[in-house]
C-alpha cells in the first residue's frame, strides 16, 4: 500500500539528496525515513535509490518520481479543497 508518509518521505529524500537531510526537514530521525523508503520499496518490488557515496535515482526510481508528484499533487489539491 502507498501511504502518504512514504510518499512525503521520497519526494523529500529525492530533493534534498539524501537520507539525513530529508529526516531533519520532515521532523523525524533519519532511520524512521530509512524504514519508509525500505518500506515503499518493497511495497513497489523495486529499488528506488543507488546508494553509494553519492545518492542517487535507479531507472525505476526516475519512473516512480513522475508518479509521486502526480500523487503529492493530487493530495495538496484535495487538502486545499477541503481543509
Amino acid at each position: 500500500m502507498l501511504e502518504d508518509c512514504k510518499i512525503r518521505a521520497f519526494l523529500t529524500v529525492v530533493e534534498e539528496g539524501s537520507f539525513t537531510r530529508a529526516a531533519r526537514r520532515l521532523g523525524v530521525t533519519q532511520p524512521a525515513v530509512s524504514a519508509q523508503i525500505a518500506s515503499l520499496e518493497a511495497a513497489v518490488g523495486q529499488s528506488l535509490f543507488e546508494r553509494g557515496t553519492t545518492l542517487s535515482l535507479t531507472p525505476s526510481g526516475e519512473l516512480f518520481l513522475q508518479y509521486a508528484r502526480r500523487i503529492q499533487d493530487a493530495y495538496d489539491l484535495t487538502n486545499a479543497a477541503f481543509l
